[in-house]
């Protein structure tokens, strides 16, 4: 039976100091200017597909030999990432829907690369904020308390100057650095998959006659009672697997989320 394909992915990005001289007296009082997609570029794409057990992959500015005479050309990394992208049914990110697409589409358009098109798009921060109350919706904060696990330590921004001095040390810090945010991601994705509701769902492509966890494609689904619509009797189910509910009309066996 054929999955449904899901892109963890994550960037790293490196100020344009070319750009931040041009546009710096403008950015006393707007320190989050600082980041902007137009000022920065990529230097690392950490991503994995969900379910597959190798170890996050990752693309690195300094793979490729226009690293070597400017930084801040990522043209052939974000066009390769793009295509690794474009390929998934779904992507997931934290807090991708207000920095990663975004940044990425704007270095698409910049070396002048058709952008994305549109993709489901699962943010672990935004479900985090709709749905539980923590201290903070950081992934670390979600990482140490869902599974035990946490991003990487590192000296601190002192770590992008030296990646900035291209300290071969630094480089192959940073690429752990990214792969780790990628393996933590995942972790807290599956961990909150009962809270989505735009995955792909796994019963599209099944071969055989039987209800599966339209999240996470298991059989082990169960009738978790009714519930009456507009338009009639609804089915609800529970997965043993993965705990989301979902639903399904009487002469539908697809479950759908809710």
């Amino acid at each position: 039976m054929a999955e449904p394909k899901i892109l963890i992915f994550d960037l790293e990005t490196i100020p344009d100091l070319k750009e931040v001289m041009r546009v710096f007296p403008g950015l006393s009082d707007y320190p989050g200017r600082t980041l902007k997609a137009s000022m920065n570029s990529v230097i690392c794409f950490g991503y994995q597909v969900f379910g597959e057990h190798e170890d996050p992959k990752c693309m690195s500015a300094w793979d490729y030999p226009a690293w070597d005479n400017d930084i801040n050309d990522d043209r052939d990394l974000v066009m390769e990432a793009r295509e690794i992208i474009a390929s998934a049914d779904a992507v997931v990110t934290h807090n991708g829907k207000r920095f990663d697409w975004k940044f990425f589409q704007t270095r698409l358009m910049k070396w002048g690369l058709p952008p994305l098109h549109k993709i489901n798009h699962i943010d672990t921060c935004v479900l985090a904020r709709q749905h539980l109350h923590l201290f903070n919706n950081k992934l670390d904060t979600l990482g140490q308390f869902l599974v035990d696990d946490k991003k990487m330590d590192h000296e601190g921004w002192n770590l992008w100057v030296r990646v900035l001095n291209k300290d071969r040390d630094a480089l192959r810090k940073m690429v752990e650095y990214c792969k780790q945010d990628v393996r933590l991601l995942g972790k807290v994705f599956k961990k909150m998959r009962p809270f989505i509701t735009n995955m792909p769902n796994y019963n599209i492509e099944r071969e055989i006659e039987q209800v599966l966890c339209p999240v996470c494609g298991s059989t082990r689904v169960k009738k978790d009672g009714v519930r009456y619509v507009i338009s009639g009797r609804v089915q609800k189910y529970f997965c043993n697997d993965c705990y989301s509910h979902s639903s399904a009309g009487k002469r539908n066996i697809e479950p759908k989320t809710f």
